[in-house]
C-alpha cells in the first residue's frame, strides 16, 4: 500500500494527539489508562500495532519512573549510619564505618557516580590490584561517590562496622549494601552530615527523645547548639540536668526527655522544680548521699544535683502530692492529738517528727535530733508530747492528695 505525504502527515498527527491523551490520562488518573485504537482506514492494522507497542512503552517507562519518589542517601558520620529516604520519608538504615580521625570521612553533598559490582580494589602509590574475592577490602559492591576517590562499599573486615576505621570511604557489612545497590542508581543524591544531637518524637506515643552521639571527630558539642535544636523544635519545658549529663557522656542511645515541674509546698512557691521523666516523678533530694540508706538505689544523679522518685520520696517523708494547672503539690500531714492540731509532722526514718514553729510544746530534756525540711525545723515528736501519748497521735492528709505513708 502505498502511503503519500499527507496520509503520513495526517497518521503523525494522529499519533501525536493519542500519545498526548494517554500521557495526560496517565498523569491525571495516577496510570489508571485508557487505551483507544484508531480504526480509520489511514492506518494498517500493522501500524496500529506498532502504535500501541510506542504508547505502551511510553508509559511502562512512566511508570516505572513514578514507582518511587526522589531517593537520597544520608550519613550521619556521629552515628555511624547510612539511611535510605525515599520522598523524605526513611525506609532504610543501615550500619556503617567511618574514616578515621586521622583520615576523616568528608562532609558535604554531592552524587553517585557510578555502580560496580564485585569491584576490584586498587590500592593506593600504585600497589598490586586487589581482584573480586574474599580478600577484596572493598567488598562485593562499590557506589562511587562525586567526591574524588571515596565511595560507599563492602568490606572483608565485618568487626570494622560501627567503629572509624577507614580511609575515609564509607563501608558497610556486604549483605547490607548488596541489598542497598538496587534500590539506588547514578544521580542519586547523598548527604554526608556530622550530627551528634538528634531529637525526635514518637508519631504514635508522642514521646520526645533525644540522643547524644560521641564527639568522634572532636568538632565540640554546645549547650548552645542543644538549645538551639531545642527551640527549633518549639519543645518548651525541657528539664536541661539530664541533658548536661548526656552531653557529658554521650551513649548514643536515644532517651526520653525530661519535663520540669513547678514545686509548690503546702501551697506555697518554691524555687525548686519536680521533674518528669520516663513516666515517673522526681524530686531534689539534698540529704547526703548514703549507701546504708534504703532508698540508695533509688537515687538518681543530674549534673551536680541528686534527685529521688516522687514516690520514694513521699515514704521517706510522710508528705502526700497532687497535681494541678502544671504544678506539682507537696503537702505536709498534719498532726492530731484527739481534735487538737499539733501542726505539720513529718515522717522521717520511720519516725514522727513535728514541727516546732508553734512554740506550744513543752520540749522534754533529751539528746535527740533535730530534722530541718523546706525552711521548717521539726523535733522528734516524743520530745515533745511525751513517749505515752505518742500513740494517740494521727495524721491527716488534704484531701484529693496522694500519700504512700503507712502511719
Amino acid at each position: 500500500m502505498q502511503w503519500n505525504h499527507g496520509r503520513r502527515k495526517r497518521l503523525c498527527d494522529l499519533s501525536r494527539v493519542w500519545i498526548q491523551s494517554l500521557q495526560l490520562v496517565s498523569c491525571k488518573h495516577n496510570l489508571l489508562l485508557r487505551l483507544e485504537y484508531w480504526t480509520g482506514e489511514e492506518i494498517s492494522m500493522s501500524k496500529r500495532r506498532l502504535a500501541v507497542t510506542v504508547i505502551l512503552a511510553v508509559l511502562l517507562s512512566q511508570a516505572g519512573a513514578e514507582g518511587y519518589g526522589e531517593r537520597q542517601l544520608v550519613v550521619n558520620i556521629p552515628a555511624f549510619t547510612l539511611c535510605l529516604y525515599d520522598d523524605g520519608v526513611q525506609i532504610k538504615s543501615y550500619p556503617i564505618s567511618i574514616g578515621t580521625e586521622l583520615n576523616p570521612s568528608v562532609l558535604g553533598e554531592t552524587t553517585i557516580i557510578n555502580k560496580v559490582v564485585s569491584p576490584t580494589y586498587y590500592p593506593p602509590k600504585g600497589a598490586e590490584p586487589i581482584p573480586p574475592g574474599p580478600e577484596n577490602p572493598v567488598g562485593t559492591r562499590w557506589l562511587g561517590l562525586g567526591f574524588a576517590g571515596y565511595g560507599i562499599h563492602g568490606t572483608n573486615d565485618p568487626k570494622s562496622i560501627g567503629t572509624a576505621a577507614s580511609s575515609g570511604c564509607i563501608r558497610m557489612q556486604n549483605g547490607d549494601i548488596e541489598e542497598l545497590f538496587p534500590l539506588v542508581d547514578v544521580g542519586t543524591k547523598v548527604q554526608l552530615v556530622y550530627r551528634t544531637i538528634l531529637m525526635q518524637e514518637d508519631p504514635l506515643l508522642h514521646t520526645k527523645t533525644i540522643t547524644v552521639y560521641p564527639d568522634v571527630y572532636k568538632q565540640g558539642v554546645s549547650i548552645a547548639q542543644l538549645n538551639e535544636e531545642i527551640t527549633r523544635l518549639n519543645w518548651q519545658g525541657v528539664f536541661w540536668p539530664p541533658l548536661l549529663t548526656l552531653l557529658k557522656s554521650p551513649t548514643g542511645q536515644a532517651h526520653p526527655l525530661a519535663w520540669q515541674w513547678p514545686l509548690f509546698l503546702n501551697g506555697q512557691a518554691t524555687d525548686l522544680v519536680a521533674a518528669e521523666w520516663n513516666d515517673a516523678y522526681y524530686v531534689p533530694y539534698d540529704l547526703p548521699f548514703d549507701p546504708r540508706n534504703p532508698f540508695a538505689l533509688a537515687t538518681v544523679k543530674w549534673g551536680e544535683e541528686y534527685y529521688l522518685p516522687l514516690e520514694s520520696y513521699l515514704k521517706l517523708t510522710g508528705l502526700s502530692y497532687s497535681k494541678a494547672q502544671g504544678q506539682l503539690n507537696l503537702h505536709s500531714p498534719v498532726a492530731y492529738l484527739g481534735e487538737k492540731s499539733l501542726g505539720k509532722a513529718l515522717i522521717f526514718q520511720n519516725e514522727l517528727y513535728l514541727s516546732v514553729a508553734c512554740g506550744t510544746f513543752q520540749v522534754i530534756p533529751a539528746a535527740t535530733q533535730v530534722v530541718q525540711l523546706w525552711g521548717d525545723i521539726y523535733g522528734a515528736a516524743w520530745t515533745l508530747v511525751g513517749r505515752d501519748t505518742l500513740g494517740q497521735i494521727h495524721l491527716e492528709w488534704p484531701e484529693g492528695s496522694v500519700s504512700f505513708s503507712s502511719w
